[in-house]
């Protein structure tokens, strides 16, 4: 006699969960799904974007531009052990980044690891604007 396997529905879940992308170009739920929850009451969200892959592996791509307070960025950067990029390595040779991305010489630039040339999420902040370029990748 043979044995048929039938998938249980929490397996038929999880298969069926990865094969869905998420994308948005909305601000706000493109920080929600890279943040994990709603934009704080002192974040003004000026533009955004999100894409993740439909694989089971979380593979995606953030890029947003939005107005804050350097207590929230300090935080930010001191949490997710951010370093000021001094190697300016070329982090954007394998993207295509918004028109709308665009910091210029007045933001210092963070990075994770900037030394490593396949790191390539881009934290820009200018301390006198406020305002907050975010270029995040995982697993692309």
């Amino acid at each position: 006699m043979k044995k048929v396997i039938t998938p249980t529905l929490p397996t038929l879940l999880v298969l069926l969960t990865g094969c869905f992308k998420t994308e948005t170009k909305d601000p706000g739920k493109a920080f929600t799904y890279w943040y994990g929850s709603e934009p704080p009451a002192h974040i003004e969200m000026i533009r955004g974007q999100y894409f993740q892959s439909p694989h089971f592996t979380l593979e995606y791509e953030v890029f947003l531009k939005f107005r804050t307070n350097n207590k929230w960025f300090n935080g930010f950067a001191e949490y997710r052990k951010l370093e000021i990029d001094t190697v300016k390595n070329d982090w954007t040779r394998w993207t295509e980044l918004p028109r709308w991305f665009k910091p210029d010489q007045t933001f210092l630039i963070y990075a994770k690891d900037p030394k490593n040339e396949f790191e390539t999420s881009r934290y820009f902040f200018n301390p006198d604007s406020g305002i907050c370029y975010i270029f995040e990748t995982a697993g692309m």
